[in-house]
């Protein structure tokens, strides 16, 4: 329910939505990131990620998953990352382009598939990260939403 009332508080330009989340305390900010990678990865892999505008958030990933104890989360999050950079003279047209096909397109030119395959067998983090939101409840009050930027 936090996650879903953080959505419309993140508006505006890609700059303007990462100054956001980065206004929002570490609780929000892991909240927020973790959340963010996981669906991307589970609706179209890491690849997805980065090709949307969520890979924006993949060092506050890190962090999230670090902060609640899922230490393999964070590595496999840190591989993306590197292996994304690896890959990004490759990736870079097709990015650019930012087109259904080139997103299709760009699959055939990475190597981050092999990291969402370690996503999915890592273990859960779910309950790491309930347990830190009911361990820490006070930073999951939501900031106040600025009313003019929701128009």
């Amino acid at each position: 329910m936090v996650y879903l009332a953080l959505i419309p508080r993140t508006v505006g330009t890609l700059e303007e939505q990462y100054a956001i989340t980065k206004s929002w305390n570490q609780g929000l900010q892991m909240l927020w990131a973790t959340q963010g990678v996981d669906d991307e990865v589970n609706n179209g892999g890491f690849n997805q990620y980065f090709f949307n505008s969520s890979g924006q958030w993949a060092m506050e990933a890190i962090e999230g998953f670090l902060l609640i104890g899922a230490v393999e989360r964070a590595e496999i999050v840190k591989a993306a990352v590197d292996q994304f950079f690896a890959d990004a003279p490759n990736l870079k047209r097709y990015y650019k382009e930012h087109t259904l096909k080139s997103f299709s397109e760009s699959y055939k030119h990475t190597d981050l598939g092999r990291l969402d395959k370690r996503w999915n067998a890592a273990p859960g983090f779910y309950l790491a990260r309930t347990k830190y939101i009911r361990g820490h409840p006070d930073e999951f009050v939501l900031p106040p939403s600025d009313p003019a930027r929701l128009h």
